[in-house]
């Protein structure tokens, strides 16, 4: 018995991070973790004007009651393009947000850097499966969001 529960603990060691879809990771996620949470279901809303400034990829919006926490998709391929009109040169924060993050990390005391126009408004589509996916105004940041509980291994 012992050692079935040690093959089982070792075999969680071996699998790192990797969660099995829809369930949250169990350790804090590292800037450049890509995660498996299954995939959205079918669009629910979008809202217009909803306030949010992604610089560091780990500020939670809340959203009618309801907490979403950014992460990148281990599957990308697999989400619905949320806005077709967004230009390909959207920078996902999954790149801009955690490499600020990092940067910030290596020089503590530094501070966020303030949005530019149109980059803390933006719109947001909530999808059924507890994903959403905002995108700025400005066309210069998006992420993906989910009502998974998230944490974070970094703070900006």
């Amino acid at each position: 018995m012992r050692r079935l529960a040690f093959a089982a603990a070792l075999g969680l060691v071996m699998l790192g991070g990797c969660a099995a879809p829809g369930s949250a990771p169990a350790d804090p996620l590292d800037w450049d973790d890509e995660l498996d949470l299954g995939a959205p279901g079918e669009r629910i809303d979008e809202y217009a004007a909803v306030e949010y400034y992604p610089a560091c990829g780990n500020e939670v919006l809340t959203w009618e009651g309801e907490r979403y926490f950014p992460f990148t998709p281990a599957h990308g391929e697999d989400f619905p393009a949320a806005h077709a009109a967004m230009p390909a040169s959207v920078v996902e924060c999954g790149a801009l947000g955690f490499a600020r993050a990092s940067a910030m990390r290596a020089a503590p005391g530094r501070t966020v850097v303030a949005p530019g126009p149109g980059d803390d408004v933006g719109t947001l589509v909530v999808y059924d499966g507890g994903f959403a996916h905002w995108s700025a105004d400005s066309g210069e940041l998006a992420t993906w969001l989910t009502t998974t509980e998230l944490t974070y291994a970094w703070v900006c």
